[in-house]
């Protein structure tokens, strides 16, 4: 009779050790990357947002706040509108607003310097102003090279 030396194998398993291992390394991983913070945001008080139902994640950025009255940026008041919110056909050459123009790169050189900043113009407009009043100063803040924006609404 012929004797063969096998020895009769186990079926293959799982090693769940090692697969324990790199799951609880994903999960630190995910913890120590994860961020939340509080935006620090304050609304002028002369402004009655638009409501809107959108669930954006807020980022923060160069704060504009546009009334009926005028144009502030970081809260300092620079530019005043007319009657109704227009702007004078005078106070803008090559479609911007120089004085805007110039109170946004300042405002943004500051902004740059802070963690994870983005070239972002947070606007909050008076929902009675007139649209071309909101696009000259979009394009004001293009010209100061800021070309992302976000509208400030209140949640409905």
């Amino acid at each position: 009779m012929l004797r063969t030396n096998r020895k009769k194998r186990k079926p293959m398993g799982l090693m769940l050790t090692s697969l324990l291992d790199m799951f609880t390394i994903i999960l630190v991983f995910l913890m120590v990357s994860f961020q939340a913070a509080d935006k620090d945001f304050v609304l002028h008080a002369g402004i009655a947002l638009p409501a809107s139902t959108v669930k954006n994640p807020f980022k923060t950025g160069v704060n504009m706040a546009v009334t009926i009255d005028g144009v502030l940026i970081e809260g300092k008041s620079i530019y005043k509108l007319q009657k109704g919110g227009n702007v004078l056909d005078s106070d803008f050459e090559n479609g911007n607003i120089p004085v805007v123009v110039d109170a946004i790169k300042k405002a943004w050189s500051l902004h740059r310097l802070e963690k994870n900043a983005e070239s972002i113009v947070v606007i909050q407009a008076d929902k009675g102003l007139p649209y071309r009043t909101l696009h000259l100063l979009m394009r004001s803040a293009a010209h100061a090279g800021v070309f992302r924006f976000r509208l400030v609404v209140e949640k409905e």
